[in-house]
């Protein structure tokens, strides 16, 4: 009797050592560092763990090389002080982009310099806005903005071609899950989806009428898309059906980012982090070392960063 007490007792105490070695490992805390800048930063991306972006207003471009921890080139790779940056996205450590307003701005030197690779024609007195980007591989990339506008490249932005859609509403963000299937949401609840590389789309119905800020998928069928008020809305089959999801939190959300369909992040106004290790049925708040707004959310394996106002960039640990 004693030998089989002592046997559960090791079982036991083995067990709790591996589930909190399980917690510790899934633990992310995260650490706020210093940009180098007070401009509101947009958009961030890394091309590895080690190499990324961030891009803001008054034409900043900023890049780590170790990820994350330090940041440079404010100055050095600016391209005009009076243009403002919403999305970077990099295929490889040389070749990258921008988006601006009405202009898609590319690097093939790892943004040691810039030249414009198209540029909308005005409507009016102004072009529309290229709010967000996204290449589904090192050629073939998508950029959305004001007035329904939605551009594509298949060659590396050696041309850019804008898509006929049914909608002319302003659109926020793009999301590619594999080069035929994707997603664009914008304002009024608008949801756009092609499943055939871009040559179609349909509306979806979002179930919302306020603005949507972005779209991820985790796969073909799992998505989410968030939005003002707090709005999270998630698809299991495609987006033919989007559902409300819970959280604690009525603050705009600007972004949100899935590695795989299980755990997800969500960030916002006042520095906001909203995490889900269930796929979104449940939505907890998460320790956050800035007030600030936060503006885009990027993981690239287990290494996530985020940026926000006033320059702020927070790498996880």
């Amino acid at each position: 009797m004693i030998k089989t007490q002592h046997f559960i007792l090791i079982i036991f105490i083995a067990s709790i050592t591996l589930l909190g070695c399980s917690q510790d490992a899934s633990q992310i805390e995260w650490e706020q560092v210093n940009s180098g800048t007070d401009a509101h930063l947009y958009g961030v991306h890394f091309v590895d763990t080690k190499l990324g972006w961030a891009v803001g207003t008054d034409g900043v471009v900023l890049s780590s090389k170790d990820g994350g921890k330090t940041w440079s080139g404010s100055d050095t790779k600016s391209i005009t002080k009076d243009t403002s940056f919403s999305q970077v996205s990099f295929t490889t450590p040389k070749n990258g982009w921008l988006v601006s307003i009405g202009k898609v701005h590319y690097t093939g030197s790892g943004g040691n310099s810039w030249n414009i690779q198209h540029q909308e024609r005005a409507i009016g007195s102004n072009p529309p806005g290229l709010l967000d980007l996204h290449f589904v591989s090192t050629t073939e990339g998508w950029a959305v903005g004001g007035r329904g506008t939605i551009l594509h490249t298949q060659n590396g932005g050696g041309k850019w071609e804008k898509v006929r859609t049914p909608s002319e509403k302003h659109l926020w963000g793009v999301y590619f899950v594999d080069a035929e299937h994707g997603w664009v949401v914008g304002e009024e609840g608008e949801i756009l989806r092609t499943q055939d590389g871009g040559k179609s789309w349909s509306l979806q119905h979002s179930t919302a009428e306020q603005p949507l800020f972005a779209v991820h998928f985790a796969n073909r069928m799992q998505g989410w898309i968030v939005g003002t008020n707090g709005l999270i809305l998630h698809t299991a089959d495609g987006g033919q059906t989007w559902e409300r999801q819970e959280n604690p939190t009525k603050l705009s959300l600007r972004d949100v980012a899935f590695q795989n369909e299980k755990e997800g992040w969500a960030v916002g106004e006042e520095g906001l982090i909203l995490r889900t290790t269930d796929g979104g049925t449940t939505w907890n708040q998460y320790a956050s070392p800035t007030p600030n707004n936060l503006q885009d959310i990027f993981f690239l394996k287990k290494s996530g960063w985020i940026v926000g106002e006033k320059g702020t960039v927070l790498r996880s640990n």
